[in-house]
């Protein structure tokens, strides 16, 4: 067979070749099975020093997972891995982070609700930045990747191909021995796929090892030196890439000969128009118009940021427009044109896939209608038409019920294209749909979209890839600065004329450019404020002026020095309690046992902490406390990272167990406390407690701590995305066992200042502590979702949460008044924020 004989002059070619310098990598035997099912089986690949090997294969043929076991996020269950000569065992990120392993993911390990200098900052060791400012280093390594991007701006604002440029960014920050890049010009344009090469170029030439996963055999011939092909997990050969024909590789990757990698176009000269785009403009385009014929492909092109992904979204439904849409000679309204049109995103993670669904919920959920009669779901039916269309597209899954990040990344864009097709559509807009995707599953792609155009459905796909427009489409809109600058047909169809009319397009659109700059700059300011995590301070801070007024205006003692003094200290010890549940949060994590803890150290206080007893046994008491509350939180923290608990689940047993065991210690109020030690903690300095005064600095420096060091970026990184966080090299663990502990030891903190309050050991106090910490945490503007927060707000939420509360006594209001307001404020929060940092992050 050819592939065989390939397979055999390849392999001889490969001992051959005389090695100059000892592997820097060396990988032997290496066997990696999930769940029993072989993802890598007995693979052996050396990587030299001042080269790039590039790795070929097909989705799933075990690329990624052996980048993986080299990087230590995987370790392999048989084999051998040496660096310089030295056997590594085990293998994991922070090693090989030490070892000088630099990767950039497929899938940028980008923390979407960081800062892009805050990534860099937390991705990235210290040595880094020394020697310069900061931001002044960061400048430069973005720079020089090409990525002009504001460092304050939170990467969830930057587009796919700012992400990936990013995650370039970090790869090359540390002039690393090795470097793996994993996919990187899947989103790039041609211009920065240059440049990328060039900075390629170099590291090599300083004797760097590069390991380069492609899918592109013209990039192949650009950059690399060596090649390796894996077919479904085993080592398919290896040789130098001038020795090996592009025939030879496909015929390896896919096991078979591709006769043509793009299905024939329509041959019909003038077909029946039946999709009609007529003015449509929108925030990044305006006035472009065209036609899709039956049977026809028409592509969008042009540079990135030109309105191409804009008029996609529109078409989409996702963006507001205006102009005219038809289809089969039916004009359709905005909601219709949502209704009619299937989506494939651009970044399947983000919009394409739901992670917390299987692979059969995935490529169903859209058209799960089709199956069910009167309501009902027909598994039956369901399972029938995810089979065929599967089997059309050549999925590779290990069960239609397997997890879809199960799945290889070419894998789950096929998933996401079935999807596409189930909905039964009017009309198919495939945004970069081949983006990530392998040489076989590519001529898939291709032949399906032929397919569906020739059925009579009207195809409409963007891609950065002129060769891949030039084969696929019958009619290419080439855009420029948000218009339409060149229309090409038929012959025109070329990857030189394209490329040609994207970069020598110098059509303005009158009016746009300068309304979208005066839109972006108006926009601004605005949008950095919302999306400031300390944007909440100035208005709650409002509220609680503007509320102190108008029950001022009721009754004139509520603000008296007395009553300010006692919401003052009252808000202390909920201020406390809140900044732990607030670390909780930006986790990503809860406790509902803050609550319940702060009563039980209370009560375990009142034993030791009594008028009468010695300086001795009242200092005992504090340390039973702080250690009590220690041994919590790493309990809490233990159940959550080795046990499996979700955090709801663990702190909730602890919830109870910690009540039980207050209600063991004492039955009913007992132990009172002693009154020198209240005085001293409740010391006020005229109206202001001075325990405020310490609880403001603590928040301000813990401010700090989360702003600007690497211990607050990597308690955020976790919230942010742990897998992203875990990928960079944070020991998640570790910093989820050590915030729970911190959760306890403020709720410590807290439990002193309730302690001063009630006077005396209660079972039965505390309890409210735990919904009231939340109400004070999410006012403050903390996400329920983690990642980002603040602790400034969660005192001043923790102030007005105990204004309101103190201002129903005061208005005469009954008790039930308080649990309405508490309920209402929280959800009132949750929407407002919400809702602006939406509406922000599509201004």
């Amino acid at each position: 067979m050819p592939e065989v004989a390939a397979m055999k002059r390849m392999e001889t070619e490969e001992l051959t070749v005389a090695v100059t310098a000892r592997p820097a990598v060396r990988l032997s035997n290496i066997t990696k099975l999930f769940s029993g099912v072989v993802a890598l089986s007995d693979v052996s690949v050396e990587i030299h020093p001042g080269e790039v090997h590039a790795i070929l294969g097909e989705n799933g043929a075990g690329k990624s997972t052996l980048m993986n076991i080299i990087s230590g996020v995987l370790q392999p269950d048989i084999g051998v891995i040496e660096f310089n000569g030295e056997v590594i065992s085990p293998m994991t990120p922070e090693r090989a982070a030490a070892l000088g392993v630099s990767i950039s993911y497929q899938h940028p390990a980008v923390l979407d609700d960081l800062s892009v200098l805050e990534n860099l900052r937390v991705a990235l060791p210290d040595r880094v930045f020394d020697g310069d400012d900061p931001a002044i280093i960061a400048r430069r390594m973005l720079d020089d990747v090409g990525l002009h991007v504001p460092l304050t701006a939170r990467a969830d604002g930057l587009t796919v191909a700012q992400k990936h440029l990013l995650e370039i960014a970090k790869a090359l920050a540390t002039r690393p021995p090795v470097l793996i890049l994993d996919e990187p010009t899947a989103a790039l344009d041609q211009d920065a796929t240059e440049m990328l090469f060039a900075r390629i170029r170099t590291v090599v030439a300083q004797g760097t090892a590069v390991i380069y996963i492609t899918h592109r055999l013209a990039e192949l011939r650009q950059i690399a030196q060596r090649v390796t092909v894996l077919r479904d997990g085993h080592h398919a050969g290896s040789a130098l890439v001038r020795d090996v024909t592009d025939d030879d590789l496909l015929a390896m990757i896919v096991g078979r000969s591709l006769a043509s990698a793009f299905p024939p176009k329509s041959a019909e000269a003038a077909p029946e128009t039946n999709f009609i785009v007529r003015n449509l403009t929108g925030r990044s385009f305006r006035d472009v118009s065209f036609e899709v014929g039956r049977g026809q492909i028409i592509g969008i092109a042009g540079v990135e940021g030109n309105g191409q992904s804009g008029v996609m979204r529109a078409l989409a439904g996702l963006e507001a427009w205006k102009g005219d849409v038809t289809l089969n000679g039916i004009s359709l309204s905005s909601a219709e044109v949502k209704e009619k049109s299937a989506y494939m995103p651009s970044d399947r993670h983000e919009e394409g896939i739901i992670a917390d669904l299987t692979v059969r919920e995935n490529a169903t959920f859209s058209a799960l209608d089709q199956f069910s009669t009167l309501g009902i779901l027909s598994r039956r039916r369901e399972l029938g038409e995810v089979r065929q269309v599967f089997g059309s597209l050549a999925v590779k899954a290990p069960g239609l019920d397997a997890g879809i990040l199960s799945l290889s990344g070419g894998n789950q864009q096929k998933v996401v294209m079935a999807r596409a097709l189930m909905s039964q559509p009017g009309f198919i807009l495939a945004d970069e749909p081949t983006q990530g995707v392998d040489v076989g599953a590519r001529f898939e792609i291709y032949r399906i979209l032929r397919e569906v155009s020739q059925a009579g459905t009207p195809v409409i796909v963007n891609s950065s890839d002129a060769a891949e427009l030039e084969g696929l489409c019958d009619v290419v809109i080439v855009m420029s600065r948000g218009r339409v600058a060149e229309t090409l047909r038929g012959d025109e169809v070329t990857e030189s004329r394209i490329i040609a009319a994207a970069v020598k397009a110098q059509s303005h659109v009158a009016g746009l450019e300068a309304a979208t700059k005066a839109t972006q700059s108006a926009g601004r300011g605005l949008r950095q404020f919302i999306q400031s995590d300390n944007a909440t301070v100035a208005p709650l801070a409002a509220v609680v002026v503007l509320l102190g007024l108008y029950v001022f205006g009721q009754n004139e003692n509520f603000l008296s020095a007395f009553n300010i003094s006692n919401i003052l200290l009252l808000a202390t010890a909920l201020g406390f309690i809140a900044i732990g549940q607030t670390i909780a949060l930006l986790m990503g994590g809860i406790d509902l046992s803050v609550g319940p803890l702060a009563g039980f150290l209370v009560v375990v206080a009142s034993f030791f902490i009594n008028d009468g007893q010695s300086p001795q046994t009242i200092a005992l008491g504090f340390a039973l406390m702080f250690l009590a509350a220690l041994v919590v939180g790493a309990i809490n923290g233990c159940l959550i990272r080795f046990a499996n608990f979700t955090p709801i689940a663990a702190t909730l047993a602890m919830y109870i167990g910690l009540q039980g065991l207050s209600f063991v210690l004492r039955d009913g109020p007992g132990g009172y406390i002693n009154f020198a030690v209240m005085d001293a903690i409740g010391w006020k300095l005229g109206p202001l407690p001075l325990a405020f005064i310490v609880l403001v600095l603590v928040a301000l420096l813990a401010e700090y701590m989360l702003r600007r060091r690497r211990l607050g970026w990597q308690l955020r990184a976790v919230g942010s995305h742990e897998e992203s966080a875990r990928r960079m090299g944070i020991r998640v663990n570790r910093v989820v066992i050590g915030g729970y502990i911190a959760v306890a030891l403020f709720t410590a903190l807290g439990a002193v200042m309730l302690m001063v309050q009630i006077g005396v050991g209660d079972p039965a106090q505390g309890v409210n502590y735990t919904l009231a910490s939340i109400t004070a945490v999410v006012l403050g503007g903390t996400s329920l979702r983690g990642g980002r927060g603040t602790f400034v707000g969660t005192v001043m939420g923790a102030v007005l949460l105990t204004e309101v509360l103190n201002a129903v006594a005061f208005l005469g209001l009954s008790q039930t008044y308080q649990y309405l307001f508490q309920g209402a404020l929280i959800l009132a929060a949750a929407l407002i924020y919400s809702t602006a940092r939406r509406q922000a992050g599509h201004g």
